[in-house]
């Protein structure tokens, strides 16, 4: 039977996987920041809408400067997120590497 507890070779692995996501999202934070008037994969100009449907009904419509508003919110909470992802991951790394060593002892 096992007693339900990882090794700290499990916990390394998981840790590193999700080193991967925060840095996944943190890119996709730098993505937004590098095209903020950005819609659809589309660039705005001055003068047009973006247009957001769920399904076949309109939920919002965004003139440029409200796009880019919306893009620079978005890319913050990517930031925030992904940064604090990418910070307990490496903390459960160094807990992992470190129980790793005391048991080679």
């Amino acid at each position: 039977m096992t007693s339900g507890q990882n090794t700290p070779a499990q916990n390394l692995l998981g840790s590193l996987f999700f080193l991967a996501i925060g840095v996944a999202i943190a890119f996709i934070g730098f993505k937004i920041t590098e095209s903020p008037s950005q819609c659809g994969g589309e660039t705005m100009s001055a003068g047009d809408t973006c247009v957001t449907y769920s399904g076949s009904e309109q939920t919002d419509s965004k003139n440029l400067d409200e796009q880019k508003s919306s893009n620079s919110t978005t890319s913050i909470v990517c930031f925030v997120i992904g940064g604090l992802i990418i910070l307990a991951s490496t903390g459960g790394i160094i807990g992992s590497i470190a129980s790793m060593r005391r048991s080679a002892r």
